[in-house]
């Protein structure tokens, strides 16, 4: 575990205990990294500054489980990423005057068990990646932000985003080349499904 990560979970333990300035260290440390996410989605820079708030709020009012959090840097960039596509998901609900479908309520029908097992296999490889590398991947390849964005999000080098992003990608493809029988970074895709998961590799 790096000395930032080690950090970052000293804090989570230290508020869910009901420190205040443990709290204050977390708010003045990832505020405007948080802010700037929220703002890839979010056009409304007053909304925005608003869910980044309440993130804040919730965390400091439900700070009773915290220290449960195994990867407490991932959970704030998904807590506001969650938060950013709800306050969409409602703003259309309230424009259109129905209700819409949730992207968890959604899914791709496939008879090709597969493409299930591929699924599995991809997100298991992702979530085995390195804390820093995850979070960079994420970002960039599920969450569409820029290399660019990322590194003054995390506070890194532009070069280190890109490297990270590369070792993921290359990492992925290799774990899932084996169960392929091909790698995706080099052969043509087959199924509909696949296509949409080996996307990640384009």
């Amino acid at each position: 575990m790096s000395e930032k990560e080690l950090k970052i979970l000293t804090l989570f333990k230290n508020i869910e205990q009901g420190n205040k300035s443990a709290f204050d260290e977390l708010f003045m440390l990832y505020h405007h990294k948080l802010l700037a996410v929220a703002r890839h989605y979010l056009s409304n820079l007053e909304s925005a500054e608003e869910i980044t708030s309440e993130l804040f709020v919730k965390l400091w009012l439900k700070r009773g489980s915290l220290s449960k959090k195994k990867s407490p840097e991932v959970y704030l960039f998904t807590s506001i990423k969650n938060a950013s596509l709800n306050l969409i998901r409602s703003e259309k609900r309230r424009k259109l005057g129905f209700n819409l479908w949730s992207a968890e309520e959604v899914s791709i029908e496939t008879s090709n068990i597969t493409d299930q097992e591929l699924y599995k296999l991809l997100n298991k490889a992702i979530a085995e990646l390195p804390e820093q590398r995850r979070i960079i991947f994420i970002m960039i390849k599920e969450d569409g932000l820029k290399s660019k964005a990322v590194a003054e999000i995390l506070g890194i080098s532009f070069r280190t985003v890109e490297n990270q992003l590369y070792k993921a990608v290359k990492s992925l493809a290799d774990t899932i080349s084996i169960y392929l029988g091909y790698h995706p970074q080099y052969k043509k895709r087959r199924s509909i499904v696949a296509q949409l998961i080996l996307s990640f590799f384009l």
